[in-house]
């Protein structure tokens, strides 16, 4: 179900969630509940910058989010959305980039990143409701808890998964069920809600309901393609 006649958005996204009012919610976390762009984009360019190589732009760095930091390191060494593709980066100079990322990723998450409009008030509704919440993420788990944390939400939530918590990460449906299976819910009473490919995928392979934002990073593509069951224009009109 897509809404794109704002007169019906507010009345069609309540009425979907009070139908359907889950007991576990789950989100992705870039591009979902944080733009956390111009962080990402910043570390990137310090990181540029130490290997001797041209600085990229924000918006290219945007369409690069989405498959973890080893990808986005790998698409801006290669200045190229496929540079995670095998054989495009020499595996030493990875390495290198990796580590010098993560060193300026530390010092930047959560600097210039803020909460997209409508995002604290819906958990804190959630919260309040009982339902259990969870962010399962393709960010590596120690930023994740790092930016959190800095944007002080991170009380709403009973669990966090980034993208190295478990084996596999999303597309894969596996986070999914791990985290319904540790919240003791079934997939029926599951909700995951994301702004990417990753998201709806990870969803649909784990047979759980899927709503999608049309604001984050889906490298350049609408969301709307990946036909989730539903598109907000922000999680407040949920409520």
């Amino acid at each position: 179900m897509m809404m794109n006649n704002p007169d019906n958005t507010m009345n069609q996204a309540r009425s979907y969630f009070a139908e359907k009012s889950p007991k576990l919610v789950m989100y992705d976390l870039d591009g979902t509940l944080v733009d956390s762009a111009s962080d990402l984009a910043v570390a990137t360019n310090f990181m540029l910058n130490d290997l001797g190589r041209p600085t990229a732009r924000e918006e290219d760095v945007r369409i690069w989010i989405g498959n973890g930091i080893p990808s986005l390191v790998k698409r801006a060494l290669a200045n190229d959305m496929s540079g995670d593709q095998p054989h495009q980066v020499d595996d030493a100079l990875f390495d290198r980039a990796h580590e010098l990322f993560n060193q300026h990723y530390d010092r930047e998450v959560g600097k210039h990143s803020q909460l997209y409009p409508g995002v604290a008030t819906f958990l804190t509704a959630m919260t309040r409701r009982g339902i259990k919440q969870v962010v399962i993420t393709n960010k590596s788990a120690q930023f994740t808890e790092k930016l959190l944390k800095l944007l002080n939400i991170h009380q709403h939530f009973d669990l966090f998964l980034g993208g190295d918590s478990l084996v596999e990460k999303k597309p894969h449906p596996m986070p999914l069920l791990h985290a319904v299976n540790q919240c003791a819910v079934r997939k029926e009473e599951a909700l995951m809600i994301g702004d990417s490919c990753n998201d709806i995928k990870a969803a649909r392979s784990a047979e759980i309901a899927v709503i999608a934002l049309p604001y984050g990073y889906n490298h350049g593509v609408p969301i709307e393609h990946s036909s989730p069951d539903l598109v907000v224009d922000t999680l407040d009109l949920l409520l």
